[in-house]
């Protein structure tokens, strides 16, 4: 889950070993919280019916989804856990969310690594309809000084670009993280 108004982004997946398996997305337009948990019980009906139950579920995203704000009475992810709470006879929910979001720069190169990493390996594997994702691993790039230097930044000038892709290296960081070399001589990875 990638928390914002517009657009509120979530990927469907799932990991099999070392491939994730992108399913289905979901970005709605000047949205909340709420409705992207109904949209969700939509989208997974279909599973939901032909699996057995319950159907298990981790769930991965934005870390600051559990700030409170003063226009809210309860925080994203307790939107979240209240409303999936209520189907326990469909779900058996885990919460994979870190203290904090992993620095972009990791997510990215989590995210490159799975993509195709340097022995040629692909391992992420997506439905062709995940048209928002698809157009943001094509387009985010990361910004530019006038001299054309790459700064530590992605490119926000879209606000319609990098929140499938947030919403995807959420879990991908979580499950595929960048892990250091060991041995003598071997730094870390930056």
């Amino acid at each position: 889950l990638d928390f914002n108004i517009n657009p509120m982004c979530s990927i469907l997946g799932q990991h099999i070993g070392d491939k994730v398996h992108v399913l289905d997305e979901m970005v709605l337009p000047d949205s909340n919280s709420l409705a992207a948990c109904e949209e969700f019980l939509l989208r997974t009906e279909k599973w939901v019916r032909v699996a057995k139950l319950p159907i298990t579920l981790s769930i991965y995203g934005d870390a600051t989804g559990d700030s409170r704000r003063t226009s809210a009475s309860r925080t994203d992810w307790q939107i979240v856990r209240e409303f999936l709470g209520r189907y326990r006879d469909r779900f058996e929910t885990s919460f994979r969310i870190s203290s904090s979001n992993p620095p972009v720069k990791d997510r990215v190169n989590c995210v490159n690594a799975v993509l195709r990493n340097q022995a040629g390996e692909r391992r992420l594997l997506m439905d062709p309809g995940c048209r928002q994702l698809i157009q943001d691993l094509e387009r985010v790039h990361w910004k530019s000084d006038p001299n054309g230097n790459l700064l530590g930044d992605i490119d926000k000038s879209d606000p319609a670009r990098s929140h499938a892709s947030d919403a995807l290296d959420y879990m991908i960081a979580k499950e595929f993280p960048m892990r250091a070399s060991s041995g003598p001589g071997q730094g870390m990875l930056q």
